[in-house]
């Protein structure tokens, strides 16, 4: 009769155990599936960045095409300086109306008030001309595009 009760519950603990370790099998099926998926997502980020950056590149150099014929038709030019002076007024031109049309805008003029965080000062100067913490010289413009700086102006401050 040991015997017997020995089997009955070893059949009830399988029957316990079972759906037990069903359940656990599919927990870690599903474990596994989520961690495809998301290696599958890192993947495809990946891969969406790199083609988001190249189609941003290729647009820059786009825009930058019609730039470079006219530095060709400059350097081309015969001699003659008027042409060659009135190639580089369209190149800038070209350039003025690249950078507006991307929300680029300089900024950093004398008479300023200097700003550590958007301003470089190379250059300290004491001069009765100019007021405190006031640029009186630019070296170089900066750049910013709508709210972000993507170039310090260089500049001297008086006082």
């Amino acid at each position: 009769m040991s015997e017997n009760i020995e089997q009955e519950l070893e059949q009830d603990e399988e029957l316990l155990l079972d759906p037990v370790v069903e359940e656990l099998k599919a927990s870690k099926d599903q474990l596994l599936r989520l961690a495809a998926e998301f290696d599958n997502y890192k993947k495809r980020t990946a891969r969406d960045t790199e083609q988001a950056w190249q189609n941003a590149r290729a647009e820059l150099f786009k825009q930058l095409l019609p730039l470079m014929d006219n530095f060709e038709r400059a350097a081309c030019a015969d001699g003659n300086i008027d042409d060659y002076k009135q190639g580089v007024q369209m190149i800038f031109e070209q350039f003025v109306a690249m950078f507006a049309a991307n929300d680029v805008a300089a900024f950093g003029e004398a008479g300023e008030e200097f700003d550590p965080n958007c301003h470089n000062a190379v250059m300290h100067v004491e001069d009765e001309n100019f007021g405190a913490n006031t640029i009186m010289a630019v070296h170089s413009k900066g750049y910013r595009m709508k709210d972000r700086v993507i170039r310090e102006a260089m500049v001297g401050v008086a006082n």
